[in-house]
């Protein structure tokens, strides 16, 4: 009887604990709980003898020896799956947590019209008839609702920047905008440039807009789409990170493919004949709805444009005059040479400039005027670009600026996994090996399955050798409306696989190339997303000593982008900056 007491209070604590934690998100609620601690991953020691090959270096294939492994069922490698544990997002935001369920109440409790945009204002602190160059710009945003009354509650999201001139490409710097919780928020702007100036602020999406897009990003899969696998059965089914949290169908009816090596999660609904066979194609589809999504809405984009998203606000394009100040004035402190030990998650903003259409850094002295004076950078490293199309971008303008060439076969023709941009590329010239892999599934692109290796299975991948080891990578753009924690758990297996990395190798060096700022790009409001990752990312990464965080969120607010790739002249004006940091102090 004892027994049973204790069994009854346990749950009754079980119980209310729940509804504690679930009542302080009731709008925002998951399907399932998560834990605010980082789960433990057990790396599985299985032998991949029957499937794995080795590739010389300078094989368009070098680091895919796992690639046999991709598209295989999980059962070939271990007879029971994983529980793949998850981190909650927003553990990491909890100030916008208290404002949003500041909203909340403050919806439930009055008729309102949810308008953020329409009389938010921007007001110049310390208005002046005349500033110099090194002072500081102060002004205030004011946010109000539909009836004029003060909001009392922060989580807009703003861009500001202080431009010269027009055109897409003007001169300009980045204003730091802070959120002071209370419908109030500060822009800071130093003033290196000397000219005539205006304010430009931007509601990139307001509160409201954000709940709902945490609302359409809550599940385990992009609403709207369908990633569809072809088996070597020549049968195709519907395929997913997560099958089970918002579908009805039981593990019976599941294939199971996530990557036993670093538990990435991949399932497909299991063909009519029964069997888990290979896959050895996925395609994806962004303009077809997934069976499962009758019962889910998907991001209501004619309420985010309602709401103000991506406006510039009242009071944006305040005029200002900077004059360059006399002699007795201080001088800027000397800066010294890029390179990637100077961190970059910690340093200060706003962290450069565009001055004379080049970008010039404020933390270190990018003296670099040309790819050619950066050739000799290149000589004796081993350089990998990883991730997405993006970084593709760098790939193929890196090797055009240098002058290297692609790997070829025999037969003189480039080698090739299918017809995507995401198959594997190798460039050399002389001591130099350039690579280029995309990332693994999800990925809104169709494509052979073995062109969609994992970073982590890339970094495993790399062996002891006397080049320098150069890693460029970025993630986030084909996950974007994802729930996070998937997110969270990829990145957190690619930190890991640094870490062992830096055990094998003294020789390595990691850049991240951080998220940018985005306008609406196809007809998608989504620069928070890439935002929210961005916060995330850095948290991750923020104790790995040898990742420097390449970081271009001022760079594209005064460049701000209405694409996910950047234009030529955009593009090429990051990748000089690059080189600084690959050449990593050296003077060239």
């Amino acid at each position: 009887m004892e027994t049973y007491s204790w069994v009854f209070v346990f749950v009754i604590i079980c119980t209310v604990t729940n509804i504690i934690y679930h009542n302080s998100f009731e709008h925002f609620e998951e399907r399932r709980p998560y834990p605010t601690a980082r789960p433990k991953i057990k790396f599985p020691t299985i032998n991949f003898t029957k499937y794995k090959q080795f590739f010389p270096k300078y094989s368009p294939y070098f680091g895919l020896s796992y690639l046999y492994v991709y598209g295989r069922p999980r059962s070939e490698f271990l007879d029971k799956g994983f529980e793949q544990e998850l981190e909650d997002w927003r553990v990491f935001f909890p100030e916008l947590m208290a404002s949003l369920n500041k909203f909340n109440q403050r919806k439930q409790n009055t008729d309102f019209t949810l308008n953020t945009f329409s009389n938010s204002r921007v007001v110049i602190v310390d208005k002046r008839t005349e500033y110099k160059t090194g002072d500081i710009l102060n002004a205030r945003i004011d946010a109000y609702d539909w009836k004029e009354n003060k909001r009392s509650f922060g989580g807009d999201y703003f861009v500001a920047r202080l431009v010269y001139g027009d055109g897409l490409y003007p001169d300009g710097i980045a204003g730091i905008v802070t959120d002071h919780r209370n419908g109030t928020y500060s822009i800071r702007v130093p003033l290196l440039i000397p000219g005539e100036a205006r304010l430009e602020v931007k509601l990139m999406i307001p509160l409201e807009g954000i709940a709902e897009l945490i609302r359409c990003t809550s599940l385990r899969k992009f609403l709207g789409t369908t990633y569809i696998a072809t088996f070597e059965t020549l049968e195709s089914t519907e395929c997913n990170i997560d099958l089970l949290s918002f579908t009805k169908l039981t593990p019976n009816e599941i294939c199971d493919y996530s990557n036993p090596r670093n538990q990435e999660p991949w399932f497909c609904v299991k063909p009519p004949s029964g069997k888990c066979s290979k896959i050895i194609k996925l395609t994806f589809d962004r303009n077809k709805p997934s069976v499962f999504d009758s019962t889910n809405e998907i991001c209501n984009e004619n309420l985010l444009q309602q709401l103000g998203s991506s406006k510039l606000i009242y009071g944006s394009g305040l005029k200002i005059s900077i004059q360059r100040p006399g002699f007795q004035s201080q001088q800027l402190p000397k800066l010294p040479l890029c390179k990637t030990s100077l961190n970059g998650i910690t340093t200060a903003r706003p962290n450069g400039y565009f001055v004379n259409g080049v970008w010039k850094s404020t933390f270190c002295k990018n003296n670099l005027k040309s790819f050619a004076k950066a050739a000799s950078c290149f000589h004796n490293k081993d350089i990998y670009f990883l991730g997405d199309s993006t970084s593709r971008q760098y790939y193929y303008l890196f090797a055009k600026m240098i002058g290297m060439e692609p790997v070829y076969r025999e037969d003189g023709t480039e080698i090739s996994l299918g017809d995507g941009w995401n198959q594997p590329r190798t460039f050399q010239s002389g001591s130099t090996q350039m690579y280029f892999r995309g990332h693994g599934t999800p990925m809104q692109n169709s494509g052979h399955i073995a062109a969609m290796p994992y970073v982590s299975d890339m970094l495993d991948e790399i062996t002891p050798g006397e080049n320098e080891v150069v890693v460029i990578f970025n993630l986030g753009l084909h996950v974007l409306y994802f729930e996070p924690s998937f997110f969270i758990h990829r990145m957190r297996g690619i930190k890991d696989a640094m870490l062992r990395l830096n055990q094998r190798r003294a020789n390595v060096r990691v850049i991240y190339r951080s998220q940018r700022v985005l306008d609406i790009n196809t007809n998608r409001t989504n620069g928070w997303l890439a935002y929210r990752y961005g916060v995330l990312t850095r948290e991750i990464f923020k104790d790995v000593k040898n990742l420097f965080y390449f970081d271009l969120w001022d760079l594209s607010s005064v460049w701000p982008l209405n694409h996910f790739h950047p234009r030529q002249e955009h593009l090429e004006q990051e990748a000089l900056y690059l080189c600084n940091f690959i050449c990593n102090g050296k003077r060239v």
